[in-house]
């Protein structure tokens, strides 16, 4: 009884470590909106992620003076920065071509992915997850409102197979020390750099000092904490219920712009928001969503 005891706070501590992550990263959207009117995506990608390298520095300096960091950490952080970057990319350059509703649903159905991968592959699954999507995937339409499918959409729709791989990757290497794998996590992001210098003039300070707090909370909360928090919580989570805790991340996005910069909540904001907490609870209450360790 007490192992089974010590595995359900392991189970509980795992979902809250992604649920934290998920509304941390859609405290985000606000505070993007409001960065990158002072610099292009590009440029607040890498930036966002050169700070949070600088400020992690000392620590990775620490564990590979004393022979701590594993190999495992490397690769795997490397492999997972590398598909968020691309999946980035890909949801950039679609949304250029498309709505940002269109973009924002089909981005997150990454989490149907999963969930048909667990149950064909894995083979374990269960009613309530599978009605957690269904109604996950109202709640999300209902958000979103999407309408019609051209190039963008489907940039997006590739881009949202990408992120499906990254949560995948994730799950892989959730074993490894969360911190050392969020450093290497932020490397591949600096890439974008290239391409910022390449098509726009090089970043000047006076561009940045004014939304450097806001640039400071997205590297060192919303990256750092926040990555960090998704490998520990993947550790114990299986892969798709953790896609469909990160849609507290869209849902909880409207609310944080309400309180952020004002924006308006609308009725099928929160009628979205409610079905996916509904999806959410019935998701980590399903026997089939943890890991057998």
């Amino acid at each position: 009884m007490q192992d089974l005891s010590a595995h359900g706070k392991q189970r509980v501590r795992g979902v809250v470590a992604l649920i934290i992550a998920s509304v941390v990263w859609g405290s985000t959207f606000p505070i993007i909106k409001i960065v990158v009117k002072h610099m292009n995506s590009f440029r607040y990608v890498w930036i966002r992620n050169l700070l949070a390298v600088l400020a992690m520095v000392p620590y990775i300096a620490y564990r590979l003076w004393r022979g701590s960091v594993a190999k495992r950490s490397v690769i795997g952080g490397l492999l997972i920065g590398s598909a968020y970057t691309l999946a980035l990319w890909l949801q950039g350059l679609g949304t250029f071509y498309t709505t940002a509703s269109n973009s924002a649903f089909i981005t997150n159905l990454y989490f149907i992915y999963l969930h048909t991968y667990e149950a064909l592959k894995r083979k374990r699954y269960d009613h309530r997850l599978a009605v957690a999507v269904i109604i996950a995937l109202a709640g999300l339409y209902i958000m979103t409102s999407p309408a019609g499918f051209g190039f963008g959409e489907a940039v997006v729709l590739v881009g949202s197979f990408i992120w499906a791989l990254q949560i995948l990757i994730v799950d892989r290497y959730s074993t490894a020390n969360p911190l050392d794998t969020a450093f290497f996590m932020l490397l591949p992001p600096l890439t974008l750099s290239i391409l910022d210098a390449m098509l726009f003039e090089l970043p000047t300070i006076s561009s940045i000092l004014p939304v450097l707090p806001h640039l400071l909370y997205l590297s060192l909360i919303a990256s750092i904490v926040a990555y960090a928090l998704q490998l520990h919580g993947q550790k114990y989570v299986v892969a798709s219920t953790a896609s469909t805790i990160y849609l507290v991340e869209p849902a909880s996005a409207p609310l944080f712009a309400m309180l952020i910069i004002n924006e308006s909540v609308s009725t099928a904001q929160i009628a979205g928001f409610t079905l996916i907490m509904l999806a959410l609870y019935l998701s980590i209450t399903s026997r089939y969503s943890y890991k057998l360790l």
